[in-house]
């Protein structure tokens, strides 16, 4: 059989460019933008610092440039896979290739001269490949991460204060100083918003619950004297030392 060809050359460069990185920082801190604007105006709705129509027109707004900015990081994320999956691939194919060109040199069908030619460019080929799929997966994680410029606490308060606002919507309903069709119109929204916000922290919000439960129960083993003042305070110490870590 023929030896194979001789590598086109170099591999294409990186999908993910510098200026692609930016673009993808800016798309993510646009949607995070736009989730506090809304929450924003809940509170303002909410402390009647803003009239129903004009709420309405500028909530509506900041929802519809989310969804636009949302969409764009759906394609964004199609069009990363899928160029994952092909460098994955033509980097299979390349070791593949690697392999079969030592073998045959191995049993004299090529010469060293030729073996070392061609397994230099498959080699440089198989580098940037791997440098392409980490700048792949790199910006794929960040598309992942809603949210990426705010802190777990931070993402924690937002969720915190949207809940209030929205409880404090629905008494104003109830006191006739909102219209029941302003809360429904926006009820669906403000409820997704709520349970992406809570599912960004949940594992952080289930460790606090088990700590403050761990050291609730170690103040009654205590008080019923199951431990001693020592065993408390040292115990106590090292559980308030994690919960101010969940958080950090």
């Amino acid at each position: 059989p023929a030896p194979p060809p001789a590598p086109a050359g170099m591999a294409a460069p990186p999908a993910v460019s510098a200026a692609a990185t930016v673009d993808i920082h800016e798309l993510m801190a646009n949607i995070s933008l736009q989730h506090t604007r809304k929450v924003e105006m809940l509170s303002l709705l909410q402390s009647r610092e803003v009239s129903e129509s004009v709420f309405l027109k500028l909530y509506d707004e900041y929802t519809e440039r989310l969804r636009k900015s949302m969409e764009v990081r759906t394609r964004m994320m199609e069009r990363l896979r899928s160029e994952l999956g092909g460098k994955e691939k033509r980097y299979g194919e390349v070791k593949l290739l690697l392999e079969e060109l030592g073998v045959r040199y191995k049993i004299g069908e090529i010469a060293l001269e030729e073996f070392n030619r061609m397994s230099d460019a498959l080699r440089s080929e198989a580098a940037g490949l791997e440098r392409a799929t980490g700048m792949l997966r790199d910006g794929l994680s960040r598309l992942e991460r809603l949210f990426m410029d705010r802190t777990p606490k931070e993402i924690y308060d937002l969720e915190t204060r949207a809940r209030k606002c929205y409880e404090g919507l629905k008494k104003l309903v109830e006191e006739n100083a909102l219209s029941g069709e302003t809360l429904e119109k926006i009820g669906p929204d403000v409820e997704s918003t709520l349970e992406l916000l809570g599912s960004l922290v949940s594992d952080r919000k289930g460790r606090e619950r088990a700590l403050r439960e761990e050291l609730e129960t170690l103040e009654t083993r205590y008080r019923v004297g199951e431990v001693s003042i020592e065993e408390y305070e040292n115990r106590r110490r090292e559980l308030q030392s994690e919960l101010e870590k969940v958080w950090a």
